[in-house]
């Protein structure tokens, strides 16, 4: 069987070390051959997932080891004596990541270099960290897997310690007036998750994501808005803002 055909379910682009504590972590893409995605948000993209290689997320959550892959992101929450607490994050754990981390501990996916894996991109769409954060794994790896895709979207709660140069891919992940402006300042587009009560209109600067507004909603596939700078210019660029929702939304406050 060719790679071509083994890589329809995904393959691993990247291994190594997290930069948070050492331990070890995978980049894996999925869907990269016939339809990635029927999420009518994201729309058609292939997936990046950033996983403990070692452990389950499930088992990783528990034990606080997914700091290796989302860091001091404060949406993630926290295990205390075997609860876990004010877990903002929307992403369940249990379902698309153990599913691939399972796939991948049965050694489904082949290896394959980011380099190899950008034809397959060729005028798609893919979502950099579907789960964890791309600020955790090498720029050259993401440069490589967007060189020929069409659009793509990427955020990071890492970019007060990250290089800079991970602006021109992703948005930096603010939950405040003040991470905004401070993002700004270090040549960051930001996404800024707002209580789901907030009014939009009291924001200068902004767009409403496009695929939560009531009118004329588009997929992020279709937007392409989260992109980071791309150019490196923040002059005249807009953030994009979002009304908090799914069962943290209790956790995000002003």
């Amino acid at each position: 069987m060719g790679w071509c055909v083994m890589a329809t379910r995904g393959a691993i682009v990247w291994e190594g070390a997290s930069p948070i504590d050492g331990a070890p972590i995978v980049v894996i893409v999925t869907g990269l051959s016939g339809r990635a995605s029927s999420n009518r948000k994201t729309g058609d993209m292939a997936q990046t997932w950033i996983l403990r290689s070692d452990v389950d997320p499930i088992a990783a959550m528990r034990d606080n080891g997914d700091r290796s892959i989302c860091g001091d992101c404060p949406l993630r929450g926290v295990t205390v004596d075997g609860k876990r607490t004010g877990r903002a994050c929307y992403v369940n754990v249990g379902q698309a990541p153990l599913s691939v981390w399972r796939a991948y501990a049965r050694g489904s996916y082949p290896r394959m270099s980011p380099e190899d894996v950008a034809p397959l991109l060729e005028g798609r769409a893919i979502r950099l960290g579907a789960y964890g954060d791309p600020g955790m794994v090498p720029l050259s790896v993401w440069e490589s897997l967007v060189s020929r895709a069409r659009v793509w979207t990427g955020y990071t709660h890492q970019w007060r310690r990250i290089d800079r140069a991970y602006a021109r891919l992703v948005m930096a992940s603010a939950d405040s007036v003040a991470d905004r402006r401070a993002a700004r300042a270090r040549g960051y587009r930001s996404f800024y998750v707002v209580p789901a009560d907030s009014n939009l209109g009291r924001f200068s600067r902004v767009m409403e994501c496009a695929s939560t507004r009531e009118r004329n909603p588009l997929s992020c596939a279709d937007c392409g808005a989260c992109a980071g700078t791309r150019n490196g210019a923040t002059v005249g660029a807009v953030d994009v803002v979002i009304r908090a929702h799914g069962t943290g939304a209790k956790f995000v406050g002003a």
